[in-house]
């Protein structure tokens, strides 16, 4: 099969460090090749693609660009123009708003598609080559928080406090200790560490290394690309049970769940139920790159039957992007 990805993205491919909707399209296209697909992209006027990559301008038409060459399309955000070839979306984020989707959208996993819904959804896999060998005995005395400090959806203040309250230091994994501008803070406690944006090798040590990742997000999160790299690193999640969470941390061995700081907190200084080689087990087996391929496939193989992937077309009345509850002290 010939399958082209397309997103009109200014980062890399492949990442250097961050991206990570990117990382995910990259996964799936080694995946895919694999199975002994041929892949192309078409994609933004990014520094580094691969050759044979179709580059389009900000705002340029996609369908002429696309040609004749694929037999599928796979966008991972959705075209505004109609396109001549059969196609997928992938629908990355969360509505801020009323929104109508296309009846080809993949979601991102059972609740992401049912708050939108729908019922289709592929979860992000990666490749977990990229990620070495997992630690089952850490020697960090730390839990960690990955994602956009800045972002408030991602709850640092709750973690923060959660950490605190725990008595456990907290590596942050994704700012520095003051931002300034849009979604700016400033964090003054001791307990806490502020590692900047990291990746690669940096940031996976960083994970193997600690006791735990705390991200108590205040959002429907659609994936999660932060459990599942700690999983697989043999991290177990203590997070809030929102979006897609409760599916990725599914049995008890794994993590904690709770949108109250306090229980968070006693969950944290017992980490006696958790397994870490059951942690990094489950994350091998369910959230590869391999997985989500075989995934898309049958989407692929639905769409190209002459099918489509939803009835009736997904739609959102509500704004999923709004903060949802969270209990501290």
């Amino acid at each position: 099969m010939k399958i082209l990805h397309v997103l009109v993205s200014r980062v890399s491919l492949p990442p250097p460090k961050y991206g990570g909707t990117q990382r995910v399209i990259w996964s799936l296209a080694q995946a895919q090749r694999a199975q002994g697909h041929e892949v192309r992209f078409l994609w933004g006027d990014a520094p580094q693609v691969p050759a044979g990559t179709i580059v389009a301008k900000k705002g340029q038409a996609l369908n002429p660009l696309i040609g004749d060459w694929p037999d599928i399309v796979h966008f991972h955000r959705a075209p505004d123009e109609p396109i001549s070839k059969p196609y997928v979306v992938t629908e990355h984020f969360n509505a801020g708003g009323p929104q109508q989707y296309h009846l080809n959208t993949v979601f991102l996993s059972r609740q992401h598609a049912a708050i939108h819904h729908g019922h289709c959804y592929v979860y992000n896999g990666l490749d977990w080559s990229d990620y070495g060998e997992p630690c089952f005995t850490p020697r960090g005395n730390y839990f960690h928080f990955l994602g956009k400090a800045r972002i408030a959806t991602k709850n640092l203040s709750g973690a923060i406090a959660i950490a605190k309250q725990a008595k456990a230091k907290l590596a942050v994994l994704g700012g520095p200790r003051m931002k300034l501008g849009k979604g700016g803070y400033i964090h003054f406690d001791r307990h806490v560490s502020f590692k900047g944006m990291v990746g690669g090798e940096h940031k996976h040590n960083l994970i193997r290394q600690s006791a735990g990742l705390l991200l108590p997000v205040r959002w429907h999160e659609p994936f999660g690309l932060a459990y599942t790299e700690s999983l697989y690193l043999g991290a177990p999640v203590f997070a809030t049970p929102y979006g897609a969470i409760p599916e990725i941390v599914s049995e008890p061995e794994l993590g904690f769940l709770s949108t109250n700081a306090e229980e968070l907190a006693a969950a944290m200084a017992d980490m006696s139920p958790y397994n870490r080689r059951m942690c990094h087990e489950v994350a091998k087996e369910r959230f590869g790159h391999m997985q989500m391929a075989q995934g898309y496939q049958q989407c692929y193989e639905t769409v190209l039957d002459g099918q489509t992937l939803h009835q009736t077309a997904p739609y959102t009345e509500a704004d999923l992007t709004a903060l949802l509850p969270f209990e501290t002290v």
